[in-house]
C-alpha cells in the first residue's frame, strides 16, 4: 500500500457505518454515564458540598474523555508530526469565529434560558465541551480511524485523511444527544452545522499535528456563540 492510496468504495462506506455507529452510541451512552457516574458519587458522599456543585459534574465530563484519550497506547497515536505552524491557520478561524457569534444573537433567547446561571452555562460551553469532545473526536477516536485505515486517503484530489472525514461524521451524529430536547429542524441543523464545523476542526488538527489547536479554535467558536447570553 502506497502512501497515497485511495479507499476502495466498499471500505469507503465501511467507513461511514463504523462512524455512525461510534457516533450514536456515544452520543446516547456517554454523557448518561458520566452523570450516572455523579449520582452514584453522590450517594456514597452525601454530605460533600462539592458534589452539590454543577461545576463539579460538568468537570467529570472533560475528566472522563482525558482517561478515554490516554487510553491510547502510547504519544505517538496522540500527536503527529506536521510542518504547518498554529500561526498559518489561525486566518482560517474569522469565518467560522464570525459565523458562530451570529448564530450565538439568533439563538440568544435559547441560550438564556439553558440555565439561570449564565456563568454555568459559559464554563460549560467555553471550557468542559470545547475539551471533552476534542480529546473524545480529533483524540481517541481520530487515532481508532488512523489505525483503521493507515495511510489511504478519501479521496486523491485533494488528498485529505481518511479519519478527517469520518471524525467529523461521527461528531455529528454525537449531536443527536439532543434528540427531543429541542425542535427537529433545530436538530438537523446542528447536525449540518457541527458537521460543518467537525471538518474545520479536523482540517486544523491534521495540519498541525496536535489536538490543542483544534481545541482552541473549539473554544473560541463556542466562546462567540455563547457571548451574547452575557450581554
Amino acid at each position: 500500500m502506497n502512501a497515497f492510496s485511495v479507499l476502495p468504495a466498499k471500505t469507503r462506506l465501511l467507513g461511514f457505518a463504523f462512524s455512525a455507529s461510534m457516533g450514536i452510541t456515544l452520543a446516547f451512552s456517554f454523557l448518561p454515564s458520566v452523570h450516572g457516574f455523579f449520582s452514584w458519587v453522590g450517594t456514597l458522599f452525601p454530605n460533600q458540598a462539592i458534589l452539590n456543585s454543577k461545576f463539579f459534574e460538568m468537570s467529570l465530563f472533560t475528566f472522563f474523555s482525558a482517561l478515554l484519550y490516554l487510553t491510547l497506547p502510547n504519544r505517538s497515536q496522540r500527536h503527529e508530526l506536521r510542518s504547518e505552524k498554529m500561526g498559518t491557520v489561525i486566518p482560517s478561524f474569522f469565518i467560522p469565529i464570525l459565523i458562530a457569534l451570529v448564530f450565538g444573537w439568533v439563538q440568544r433567547g435559547r441560550l438564556m434560558n439553558a440555565s439561570t446561571d449564565k456563568f454555568q452555562d459559559l464554563f460549560w460551553f467555553t471550557i468542559c465541551i470545547p475539551m471533552g469532545e476534542e480529546l473524545i473526536f480529533r483524540g481517541w477516536l481520530w487515532a481508532i480511524l488512523k489505525s483503521l485505515f493507515k495511510s489511504q486517503f478519501f479521496t486523491l484530489t485533494n488528498p485529505l485523511p481518511s479519519e478527517w472525514v469520518y471524525s467529523s461524521f461521527a461528531f455529528s451524529l454525537w449531536h443527536l444527544q439532543n434528540l427531543g430536547h429541542v425542535s427537529l429542524g433545530f436538530l438537523v441543523f446542528q447536525l449540518v452545522y457541527s458537521l460543518l464545523t467537525g471538518l474545520w476542526l479536523g482540517y486544523l488538527r491534521w495540519t498541525t499535528g496536535k489536538i490543542i489547536t483544534s481545541t482552541l479554535a473549539h473554544a473560541l467558536i463556542n466562546l462567540a456563540a455563547s457571548l451574547p447570553m452575557l450581554l
